[in-house]
């Protein structure tokens, strides 16, 4: 009856979700390493919850934990950062790039390694899967920009550079403040984010 084809068709549509669940997080947790392209650097807890008269998905969580952190910052010689940052810049198009700051490419980014990379059709073919993925897991149009939003922000966070403020006398204190130069880099950053730039900049200058 009706009632049972609703049940069934939410139950598809879970075990979609489930699915779908996992290449999104290899495309934001996994990145190249010297000894696999595709390797996982967090760690993930899956709880699936099944109807034990059908045998069906009722419900499901997922745990994720010990990402590498320190990859978003620094990568060794032939290693690369998570493959979410390849695929933006490889799958998304012009005015998208231009949207969120990145039409500089890959090679304008310290957190890429400030590396001259050509675009892959693998990253971009991923880069589709990535978006139908985070269809498929019900978030929005809108949603998806502000995740691409986020992924560039980071990028830009990491161009910000530093320097000692001198004194009077030419001597340098403790004191830091950011370079003029940071200064279009700090602004898409807190534009992407929402965020106040003199409270972002207080924030990152405060021990």
């Amino acid at each position: 009856d009706d009632a049972d084809d609703a049940f069934r068709a939410n139950a598809t549509s879970l075990e979609d979700r489930v699915l779908s669940s996992n290449p999104l997080l290899e495309s934001f947790g996994n990145a190249r390493t010297l000894k696999n392209d595709n390797s996982s650097r967090f760690g993930k807890f899956i709880k699936i919850s099944f109807n034990t008269d059908t045998g069906t998905i009722v419900g499901a969580s997922i745990s994720n934990y010990l990402l590498e952190k320190t990859r978003i910052t620094t990568q060794i010689e032939g290693e690369r950062n998570y493959h979410i940052f390849y695929q933006l810049f490889s799958g998304a198009d012009e005015q998208v790039l231009e949207k969120f700051g990145l039409e500089g490419g890959i090679a304008s980014f310290r957190y890429l390694g400030n590396r001259a990379t050509l675009k892959s059709r693998r990253d971009a073919s991923a880069f589709v899967e990535t978006m139908a993925c985070l269809d498929q897991i019900g978030v929005s149009e809108e949603g998806k920009n502000e995740v691409l939003g986020i992924i560039a922000a980071v990028l830009h966070l990491g161009n910000i550079d530093f320097e000692l403020v001198k004194t009077e006398g030419g001597n340098s204190n403790e004191n830091a403040r950011m370079t003029d130069s940071s200064a279009e880099s700090l602004r898409m950053a807190c534009f992407l984010l929402g965020l106040e730039e003199s409270k972002v900049s207080e924030a990152m200058l405060t021990k």
